[in-house]
């Protein structure tokens, strides 16, 4: 342990604190931003623009018709409270003042966890662990424990007090949203979390070439940040398979839950999500077991989990660009209307290119040595 505290110990200790930092701040500036309308609702500048123009403050709409608020009180009780539910369902909490920063704690856990193996792997501290008298089983599960238990106990902290806050310096008369669904919310963004940084250690300890690993990561970022129009397209694929189209679905639970807003996952999704976690540290650790030094520089540390690697590689990302150029949503255009700019033929040719380049970018990076040497026993046998 005192070798990963001297190696990893400001590190860890500087990610840490950025995290609790981040869900901190969030809960103070979310309150903030509470007590900001709070304090002009009750202004004598609000009294005199909602006295003379009431038609700014309408409540909704009944065809073409206003419905205005009943009173100036009415007005204020619905704009400051948090936790309405929204179309009448307990299954989301809309919240004016959520100020959520999951956008910056999730690529910072993923992208942290690649760096724990990686940049052991390519400055050769990896090799020293290695020529120390331990097993490696045991090298793998002490770092594992030295850097998850740190990082679990950072988002606990920052998940529980970034509610806190809210709870304890917003009037309850218009914090609505239960303890008991803020703890499962923070549940469910505990377990997101992990997912995301288990997700990250295993690609840490599978990649291992310099240029090329960082660059995948860059890209897995790339497509994360598409996950919106990933979910819609799979929306629209279900419609058209259950429904040739004319309905559109909704999950009737929440599958990506990264911030503590009230929402949580049903228990299936909790076995599910803790399922993939488990997974992927025993393959993390099974690769760190079969680590050889002579692979150094490989694009996959372990050759036989370069095939696995290159088929996730050519046909998940073609399965997952397709989904995100809204492929289903051209197919539905082409179905249903005659004078669509896109045909079947033209969209089966884009699906059929599109995955020809992924197969030749995965089989150059995954399989370049191979590559290589094939190409120059051609050439020599052309010679």
């Amino acid at each position: 342990m005192s070798i990963f505290k001297a190696r990893y110990g400001k590190a860890l200790i500087g990610v840490c604190f950025i995290l609790m930092a981040i869900y901190l701040g969030a809960g103070w500036q979310s309150q903030k931003d509470w007590h900001t309308q709070y304090n002009y609702l009750h202004s004598d500048e609000f009294v005199y623009d909602y006295t003379n123009h009431p038609s700014y403050y309408v409540k909704s709409y009944d065809g073409e018709k206003e419905i205005p608020y009943e009173s100036m009180d009415d007005y204020r009780q619905d704009v400051l409270t948090i936790g309405k539910t929204r179309d009448d369902t307990e299954t989301y909490y809309y919240n004016d003042f959520n100020f959520s920063l999951s956008i910056f704690v999730l690529p910072l856990l993923f992208v942290f966890g690649f760096l724990t193996f990686f940049v052991d792997y390519r400055t050769n501290f990896t090799r020293f662990l290695l020529s120390l008298p331990f097993q490696r089983k045991e090298i793998f599960r002490k770092k594992i424990v030295f850097v998850l238990v740190p990082i679990i106990g950072a988002l606990t902290v920052g998940i529980v007090g970034n509610f806190l806050l809210r709870i304890m310096m917003i009037d309850s008369h218009y914090f609505l949203i239960p303890l008991s669904k803020l703890l499962l919310s923070g549940i469910s963004t505990l377990v997101t979390n992990l997912l995301v940084f288990a997700t990250g250690l295993l690609c840490g300890i599978l990649l291992g070439n310099l240029v090329a690993a960082p660059l995948s990561i860059i890209f897995i970022l790339f497509l994360a940040a598409q996950g919106n129009y990933f979910y819609s397209s799979c929306r629209m694929l279900f419609s058209l398979l259950v429904s040739n189209g004319a309905t559109d679905y909704y999950t009737p639970f929440n599958l990506w839950v990264a911030w503590p807003e009230g929402v949580s996952y049903p228990i299936w999704i909790y076995l599910l999500y803790g399922f993939f976690i488990l997974l992927m540290l025993i393959l993390s650790e099974k690769i760190f077991l079969r680590l050889s030094l002579d692979n150094e520089g490989d694009y996959v540390t372990v050759p036989a989990f370069r095939a696995p690697t290159y088929w996730l590689m050519s046909i998940g990302t073609w399965l997952y660009l397709l989904m995100i150029s809204y492929f289903p949503h051209d197919l539905y255009n082409v179905h249903l209307y005659d004078d669509s700019n896109e045909s079947y033929q033209g969209l089966i040719i884009r699906a059929i290119l599109l995955l020809f380049v992924c197969i030749i970018i995965s089989l150059l990076m995954v399989y370049p040595k191979e590559l290589m040497n094939w190409w120059h026993k051609r050439r020599n046998k052309l010679a």
